[in-house]
């Protein structure tokens, strides 16, 4: 583990929401200001795949990196890419019904909810407010 990995690491730990790598990047390249992009990514990757941290891939949005590696759900701001943790116990018996309709043998799940932020949903009533100004004239 070197100086490098162990600060992308800590950045993911101390982070107060899920960061994507170039988030993650930026900060860590304050104190390692040579550190490439590349670097940052692939460690991530190792990261997740190692179980320190998970990573959430969101198609063509960027991956957001979680600290938690215990079993919990989220929500995803589909506008933003904002990715917050929700505990929902009703969660833990999808996964029984999942297994019992398929037969599958459910080691692990996670459940991702999908929706507009409230920041992102006030933004897009203030525009639609004025456009309807802006019609109405």
């Amino acid at each position: 583990m070197t100086p490098q990995r162990m600060a992308i690491l800590a950045e993911v730990q101390n982070a107060e929401r899920h960061l994507t790598a170039a988030e993650i990047y930026e900060r860590v390249r304050r104190k390692y200001p040579t550190i490439a992009y590349g670097t940052v990514y692939r460690t991530l990757h190792l990261l997740a795949k190692h179980g320190l941290i998970q990573e959430f891939p969101f198609g063509d949005n960027a991956s957001r990196f979680d600290r938690r590696t215990d079993r919990h759900d989220h929500v995803h701001c589909i506008v933003c890419g904002e990715l917050v943790d929700v505990e929902v116990p009703i969660a833990l018996l999808a996964r029984q019904v999942a297994a019992e309709q398929t037969g599958f043998q459910i080691i692990d799940h996670q459940t991702v909810f999908t929706g507009i932020c409230p920041a992102c949903q006030e933004m897009q009533d203030r525009s639609a407010e004025r456009s309807r100004a802006t019609a109405s004239r």
